[in-house]
């Protein structure tokens, strides 16, 4: 290849690199790189803006760590703890399902119309690393004969 084709060439392929987008698949970070939290029912809805409860059931919530930049961070090797506070604190209460997968499980019992807020602390043990996240919205709904 003689010297000008070369020089063609790397120049292209500079291009092409600089065009590509960042991954946006999952990546493997500490608890210190999350910039956000989303909130998620088991069966995938994002609950991050609204937590539906429903008055005499307890709900299963997944928490997914995100990067600043919107990259969900993988849930980690070692479990997180999780604690949760609630306003008002009569609002519901949950309880940790499995930490190793950031599930929790929360229960209303303030009756229906009832709302207010939770927030959600994540800390990983070997680290120390502490974060807050929230309040997320919280409304409690009448139970229904359907559901």
């Amino acid at each position: 290849m003689g010297r000008t084709r070369l020089k063609i060439w790397a120049a292209g392929l500079a291009v092409l690199a600089a065009c590509q987008s960042e991954p946006s698949g999952p990546v493997s970070l500490p608890l210190a790189d999350a910039a956000s939290i989303h909130l998620f029912a088991t069966n995938g809805d994002d609950w991050t803006s609204h937590v539906p409860l429903t008055t005499g059931y307890t709900a299963r919530i997944a928490v997914k760590l995100y990067t600043a930049s919107g990259r969900e961070i993988t849930p980690p090797l070692h479990p997180l703890d999780m604690s949760f506070s609630f306003a008002p604190a009569t609002l519901a209460a949950a309880t940790v399902a499995d930490s190793a997968l950031l599930l929790f499980d929360i229960t209303p019992h303030d009756p229906p119309g009832a709302d207010g807020g939770v927030t959600v602390e994540l800390t990983e043990p070997l680290s120390g690393t502490t974060k807050s996240f929230g309040q997320f919205y919280v409304l409690v709904h009448p139970a229904t004969a359907s559901r």
